[in-house]
């Protein structure tokens, strides 16, 4: 008896060692791995507008019919406007259209005393642009952004003064609306649901502006190649 059962337990000890090394054969299943979400793109299409301000330094060559020396009255102001869109989007792919209007305090004058003297005066009215827009919708830190690039048409009326060193101010001039064109680059960053920061560049080419100095030196012609580079700031509002 005594035999037959440690006959037992060696049976027994010897089953369990042999299920629990089975166990242990046995591959842990994969521990199953959940792909986190995507994170959500902002939505940046609709009907949107707002206010900006900025800073604009340019070029603005003077030449004469009469031989007088050509100058440049390298014009700078402050531009006051604001800006109306409308945008769609594509995943991350955003375009649309844009339309601006500025008044500036944009102006510049030249004396040139060599030889034969001159002199000459450009006074910005207003300007402003329609042009195609075309972004990418990412962030910028924690913040939702959409970088973009623009061009388009470009207007702008200036009054040009011109003329002899001597008398002071020039004698005679003439107003002129000059159409041309503008491309730059830029980021809107997102505050609020419906309130956006905006921070651009842009380089414009207005053309070539042609009058008489009139009524003193009628028959003397001045042209006026304009051009200008502008950082404008604003907020954007998604209507």
């Amino acid at each position: 008896m005594q035999w037959k059962l440690t006959t037992s337990l060696i049976a027994i000890a010897a089953s369990a060692t042999m299920a629990h090394a089975d166990g242990m054969a046995q591959p842990s299943p994969d521990p199953v791995v959940v792909a986190p979400a995507p994170a959500p793109v902002t939505d940046w299409s609709g009907l949107y507008g707002g206010l900006t301000v900025g800073y604009a330094m340019g070029s603005a060559s003077h030449s004469f019919s009469n031989a007088a020396p050509t100058d440049d009255s390298d014009p700078t102001g402050l531009l006051l406007g604001g800006f109306l869109g409308y945008a769609v989007q594509s995943g991350n792919v955003v375009w649309g259209g844009e339309v601006d209007m500025d008044f500036s305090d944009y102006s510049g004058s030249f004396v040139n005393n060599t030889g034969a003297t001159s002199q000459g005066v450009i006074d910005g009215n207003w300007q402003g642009s329609v042009r195609a827009v075309v972004g990418y919708a990412g962030d910028l830190g924690s913040r939702p952004a959409l970088y973009y690039a623009t061009a388009g048409w470009a207007v702008g009326e200036f009054d040009f003064l011109g003329g002899p060193s001597v008398p002071v101010p020039p004698g005679g001039g003439y107003s002129e609306q000059m159409n041309g064109w503008t491309a730059g680059v830029g980021v809107d960053v997102r505050l609020s649901d419906s309130t956006t920061m905006r921070v651009e560049y842009r380089y414009t080419d207005f053309g070539t502006a042609s009058g008489t100095l009139a009524p003193t030196f009628p028959a003397v012609t001045m042209p006026v190649d304009v051009t200008q580079h502008a950082l404008r700031v604003g907020v954007r509002m998604q209507f």
